[in-house]
This record gives C-alpha cells, structure tokens and sequence, in this order.
C-alpha cells in the first residue's frame, strides 16, 4: 500500500462541534494520527444530538450522525481535566506529538495551563493551533462565539439575503468550515516551517476572519468607492438575467446565469421563447437588467415545466452557465460524483446498530498519496487503553486504576439526548420538503451494501 501524505504527524485534538473537528478530520484522512480529547463529563454537542434514526435509547451518543461526520479516522481518549491526572496525562500525550489544536476560548485554554508558552515547556517544537470566534488579541478576544454571530460580525449576513430583505444567516455553519480550510492550510505550513527550521509556532485562527476573507468585495468596493453594498438575492451587477428559476416536481429548482445577448438568444431557443429576443425590453443586458422583475417571471413560467436535470443539460449542451438545484438525496445519487468515488462506505462500531453508510470524502485526488476513510468515528473513550499504553507507556494496573478514579471513562456521567422532533413534525413546520421511509433501501441499492 502507498504511504499516506501524513503519515507519522501526530495531533491531539481538543476541538469540539466543527471549526478544530472539521480540519483534524481532513489531516487524519490523509493519514495524521488524530487523538481526539473527550470528557464523560461534558459531552461534545455533537454527540448528544442528530442520531441515526431518530434513536435517542441505550448508548445515544455513539449514535450520533454529526459526531461521525466530523470525527472518522480519529482515536478518543476521555480525560476528566477537573483531576490534575488527567492534565498530567494530557501534558504527556502533547510530549509525544507535533500538534496541539482546540477551539475554545482563550479563557479556557488559560485556565487549562495549556497555553501556547506551556506547551513550549512541554515540547519546544510544538505547533499549536487555536481557532476561535475572533482571535486571541483585540477587544472581542474572550467573547464566545457560534456560526451565526460570527457570521454576522464577518460581514457575510449584511450582504446576504434578498432585495430590500433583512439579512440572512446560511442554514449550515458556514464559518466553521471556512475556519477549518484555512487550519489545514495554516497547520500545513507551519509543518513545512518546523521541518526546514526545527521551530513550532503558535497559530492564531480568528474564524471572523477567515470568512471575511473569502467576502472581500463589499470591502474593496468600500475602500475604492465609498459605496455600502445591499442585498441583491440572487442577481448579478452585471449579468441579467441571473436568478433561479423553479422545475417541474415539488422544490426542485435551476439556477442560470446569462453573460451576453448571444447567450441571452441561445437560452430563448433552448425554452423555445423565440419571441422574447424581439422584445425590447431584453433587447441588451442593461435593458434586461433595468427588466430583470418581468423577465424572472416570464422564466419561471418557462423553466416550470422542465425537469431541471434536463433543462441543466440542455443549456449546458450549448454553453449557458446552468445548474439544477441539488438536495441531499441528489448529491448522494449524483452520478458525476460517484464517478469521481467522492463517497466511501464506512463500517461502524458493533453495537450502535447503524449499518455501512456512504460518507462524502475530500474534494481533491492525489494520484501517489491519496487519503481514505479508514474507520468511522470513535466510540465514547474507544482509544483509552490504546493510547495510555501503547502511545504513553502505561501498563494496564495503572490505566485500570485511571478508569476506577473516574479520570478515563467509555459513558457519559449524566447521559442526556437532546430528543429530536418527528419527522411529521418536521413537515408540518416546513423544516424539511419530504421525508422517505425508505431510504435505508435506496442508499443500499445505490452503494451496493449488503443487508
């Protein structure tokens, strides 16, 4: 077997939700062992909610679905932190290894000892990574934060949203994910750094920044030209009509984007509205642009009896920029996306009753070293003997007595699930479009899995 791109780089994790998880995931998929810190005392939020099935009974939280979303490929070690033990412990296990990455506050980290001058202490050439709301200096260093605030204090909120709307926060985290991106790329340099110099360093990841970073019109159009950007939806300053448009079926939607008024001909051919290119209302793309309300409407008419994966191939076919609009049962049958293998069935722990799932995998290819999945998420303190003896040299007398003292432990101390509503219910508040009773059969159909 090829070796694996980080194979032999060693991370402790004390991250919780997504931003740290979601970038320690994408290292141990390329073969950075991963140890992940957990306490049975106080439960990551990921592992008290979302469960397979909606089955909140038994061992609840080695059923949760975010928890092994974001934790595949990692090892768990529980360690109460309230004992000086299991601090000892931990300053041990950061002896032996290349990174420290956590993402809480800095408050936290310094009331911990585990500050990035004790690490040092501890091992000269440590790299540490800290992501937080808003980073360690400046004077919203010790707030807390969450994806929606940090969200709108980026700057992503106020330009989001419709015309003369409120802003609008996304559904998903979407600052978590910019921040864990940007931690593997930081966390990658700062390996490349220490492997020419000797040196680790200390890494401050603002996740306010990070998603500013990827918005920075409205900042430059500040800068240059003193202007405030609104809210625009789904248009373009430019392009006209740009927009999505609905599909024949219950929410199915395409989005298109027309650059030129050759496009602009094409598209009216493709939907067979020859007329519309007499029109003079759309007759150049600042007219359709001053039209775009008459002109989204004529579309929607247009586009509302396709089917829009035929519609999509249709423009695509002659060069209009178009895309149906996919859930995630389509993204999961998408047949570009298993032909590329971005999804890789994953076996779990016996006893949490979930069969081999498709997981999504990473968005790139290596052709010598590639990544995989290798196992499922870890079960509640799985790697406890494992790591205590094998990594830090315990015998077995001492981690049982580490188990009896309550410093390492497999279940929760007051086990508690965040009971999630029905599915009906779901419906009835329009939280989802369609629920399927069948879906175990259709992803075994589709992957191949065998009952």
């Amino acid at each position: 077997m090829r070796k694996m791109a980080l194979e032999g780089v060693r991370v402790v994790e004390f991250g919780q939700l997504i931003a740290i998880p979601f970038a320690t995931k994408l290292l141990a998929d390329m073969g950075a062992e991963v140890v992940r810190i957990e306490s049975c005392t106080r439960l990551d939020g990921y592992r008290v909610s979302g469960f397979y099935k909606n089955d909140v009974t038994g061992e609840f939280w080695n059923r949760a679905v975010n928890f092994y979303e974001q934790n595949r490929n990692k090892k768990s070690l529980t360690l109460d932190l309230a004992q000086e033990r299991a601090r000892e412990t931990l300053r041990d296990l950061i002896a032996v290894s290349d990174v420290f990455a956590e993402n809480f506050t800095p408050r936290v980290i310094r009331n911990f000892g585990l500050e990035y001058e004790d690490l040092r202490r501890i091992r000269p050439d440590i790299i540490m990574v800290s992501s937080t709301g808003y980073g360690h200096t400046g004077p919203w260093s010790g707030f807390g934060a969450i994806g929606y605030g940090t969200e709108a204090a980026s700057g992503l909120a106020s330009v989001t949203g419709y015309r003369d709307g409120p802003p609008t926060i996304p559904e998903l985290p979407y600052a978590d994910y910019t921040a864990g991106e940007h931690t593997v790329f930081a966390i990658m340099a700062a390996l490349a750094h220490r492997a020419m110099t000797g040196r680790g360093q200390f890494i401050d990841i603002s996740q306010t920044q990070t998603l500013s970073a990827t918005v920075p019109e409205p900042l430059m159009d500040y800068t240059f030209n003193g202007r405030v950007q609104g809210r625009a939806g789904n248009r373009d300053d430019i392009y006209a009509p740009q927009g999505t448009y609905p599909c024949a079926g219950e929410d199915n939607w395409i989005s298109i984007s027309i650059r030129s008024d050759e496009e602009w001909a094409t598209t009216c051919e493709t939907l067979n509205r020859s007329e519309w290119r007499g029109d003079g209302r759309f007759a150049s793309g600042a007219a359709r642009a001053d039209n775009h309300d008459a002109l989204d409407e004529l579309l929607a008419q247009a586009t509302s009896s396709w089917d829009a994966r035929e519609l999509e191939s249709a423009l695509q076919a002659r060069g209009i920029p178009a895309g149906a609009v996919l859930d995630g049962k389509d993204l999961l049958f998408d047949d570009h996306l298993n032909n590329r293998g971005f999804f890789e069935v994953v076996e779990h722990p016996a006893g949490t009753n979930i069969p081999p799932l498709p997981y999504a995998s990473r968005p790139w290819k290596f052709d010598r070293t590639p990544g995989s999945i290798r196992r499922s998420a870890p079960t509640l303190g799985e790697h406890n003997s494992e790591v205590l003896q094998d990594i830090l040299g315990l015998s077995e007398s001492e981690t049982e007595a580490m188990e009896q003292a309550g410093i390492i432990g497999t279940a929760p101390v007051r086990p508690r699930a965040t009971v999630p509503p029905s599915n009906e219910l779901l419906l009835e508040q329009g939280r989802i479009v369609r629920s399927e009773s069948d879906f175990e059969e259709k992803v075994r159909e589709r992957f191949g899995i065998s009952q």
